[in-house]
């Protein structure tokens, strides 16, 4: 999915001196959501994909990163395994989440910071520059004290987890203002046991990225991130990453939980199919020269009006384009195979191609209108009802409706209760 119609302007420079720390709040392990924070976070070019299955995971060409979310369980987390310092082999870009529900931006970062080939914007650019000599330490500390990786996080959270979050905030401002008086046993025992209640309830999202002819886990709760394997020559690292997933699922699966997404992190398919399109519209430019070079104009008088109406209506639509590096050799491709065609087969392949750019043409809007569809999912998901909600109960009430709607006399008992006890 893609949110061109509604990304936002990234600031020029990276502002760290954001000193209160305010919290970061829940947000769904949605593709689009990943995919618009990432383009709010100034990336072009760039879409998180949910994969449903394993067996499927290899028609990905060449992802960026996987994205693992999925509900948290204590492991069997053993420093040593994450011990790097002797290792010779250089560690990726890391930090550690030093804050509550910021993993989702975490995650992203763990990705688009070890990935070369990116366009990650003027504030993602500047932020990378500023934390590249930091330990994975401080860089958390920055991602937790940085106002507009925050503001783009939570613009994503539900009102009611935003709330949620401040609410958590100061119950545990309060709590440390107590840590000084001694609580019983009994209050211990209760303090843990809701604490692992809440642990169960949590997700955490785990990062994989090919990293220096390896593939590492990220997982901020840990010291360092974790190598799974090597990638051999002639081997993809989709391939080398397989069996670090699927260990993961299955001991997801072992324990009873079946709660996880999967989101590969990829090239946008709305840019890939937006090059074709323009790349498209290229190559009839190229055929028409060579046409009016052998034919004259002539050539025009004999193409069936509904072909030239197709034609034109394809090349009225403009939509905003970002041509990745390597769209300038694809285009010089499509000129020298033109160039290269006999004239006999000019006029075939012209009409071939007017007839492919419609079709281009179609997956765009496709994919328009799949955008449009899922930033109105998005804004009803964030939207705040409460407001609404209690005026609409208040003018219930004052108006004599609510008691009739609930079924309740005056006290307040239900009117079917008060009948049974009397009968």
């Amino acid at each position: 999915m893609t949110t061109t119609l509604h990304e936002h302007e990234s600031s020029d420079t990276y502002d760290p001196e954001d000193l209160i720390g305010a919290p970061y709040a829940v947000v769904e392990s949605d593709p689009f959501v990943f995919t618009s924070m990432m383009q709010r976070f100034g990336v072009t070019g760039v879409q998180a994909e949910e994969i449903v299955s394993l067996d499927l995971i290899e028609s990905i060409t060449w992802p960026y990163g996987f994205i693992l979310c999925f509900k948290w369980e204590s492991d069997s987390y053993a420093p040593e395994d994450y011990l790097n310092e002797e290792s010779d082999t250089e560690i990726p870009w890391f930090a550690h989440q030093l804050s509550n529900d910021s993993c989702a931006t975490l995650s992203i970062l763990n990705v688009l910071m070890n990935c070369t080939d990116i366009d990650l914007g003027r504030t993602l650019t500047a932020f990378k520059a500023f934390t590249s000599n930091m330990d994975p330490t401080m860089r958390g500390l920055s991602i937790v004290n940085s106002r507009e990786l925050r503001d783009v996080h939570n613009s994503f959270a539900r009102p009611a987890d935003l709330r949620a979050s401040l609410s958590r905030i100061t119950n545990e401002t309060i709590e440390a203002g107590k840590s000084s008086k001694k609580s019983s046993k009994k209050a211990q025992r209760g303090k843990s046991k809701k604490s692992k209640d809440e642990a169960l309830d949590s997700y955490h999202f785990l990062s994989y990225v090919p990293y220096q002819d390896r593939v590492w886990e990220m997982d901020g709760l840990k010291r360092a991130p974790l190598e799974c394997s090597e990638i051999e020559d002639g081997q993809s690292w989709v391939e080398a990453v397989l069996p670090a997933l699927r260990s993961r699922i299955e001991a997801f699966s072992r324990n009873g939980s079946i709660s996880f997404t999967l989101l590969a992190v990829n090239a946008s398919s709305y840019h890939q199919k937006l090059e074709d399109f323009e790349l498209a519209k290229r190559e009839i430019i190229f055929l028409e020269r060579r046409l009016n070079d052998e034919f004259g104009e002539d050539w025009k008088k004999t193409v069936p009006n509904e072909l030239w109406s197709s034609r034109d209506s394809s090349f009225s639509q403009s939509w905003p384009t970002h041509l990745r590096p390597g769209f300038g050799s694809r285009s010089n491709d499509t000129s020298m195979r033109v160039l290269h065609l006999s004239i006999d087969k000019l006029r075939g392949e012209w009409e071939g191609c007017v007839n492919r750019l419609v079709a281009k043409q179609l997956a765009v809007e496709d994919e328009l209108r799949k955008d449009a569809l899922s930033h109105v999912q998005n804004i009803n998901r964030t939207h705040d009802y409460e407001p609404f909600i209690r005026e609409y109960i208040t003018r219930l009430y004052h108006n004599g409706f609510l008691r009739d709607i609930l079924e309740v006399d005056a006290q307040g008992r239900f009117l079917r209760q008060s009948k049974g006890k009397r009968k």
